[in-house]
């Protein structure tokens, strides 16, 4: 008895997993959409278009070498051009394109620190 009801568990466990990775998953088939508009009301969330993924994945390269980087000047305004460059990306996504230009690299401006000794 003890056998049968181990393998009822088993097998709603996997059910479970299943229409968990269903749900979550992305390039679902038909059989699989239906499943999942069962449990997702609303509209299903397309893919990330490519574009997109790729200027990505290009940012995180970029971030990961300029973090590598000795200089600890480089790697702040390296980090701040970044950051912009996410955030233009974030606001082209969401739909808000803002039309300003980012700059590569920092404007040099005078240092206004003094030495005292």
């Amino acid at each position: 008895m003890q056998p049968v009801i181990i393998f009822i568990v088993l097998m709603v466990v996997a059910i479970a997993l299943a229409v968990g990775m269903i749900v979550q998953g992305h390039g679902c088939n038909r059989l699989e959409l239906c499943i999942r508009r069962c449990f997702i009301k609303g509209d299903i969330e397309e893919q990330v278009p490519e574009k997109i993924q790729h200027t990505a994945y290009y940012l995180m390269l970029e971030l990961g070498d300029l973090l590598e980087s000795d200089k600890d000047i480089e790697q702040y305004y390296g980090v701040k051009t970044v950051f912009n460059h996410v955030s233009a990306l974030r606001a082209e996504t969401l739909g808000y394109r803002e039309q300003t230009t980012i700059p590569m690299r920092p404007e040099a401006q005078p240092s206004y620190l003094k030495v005292i000794k």
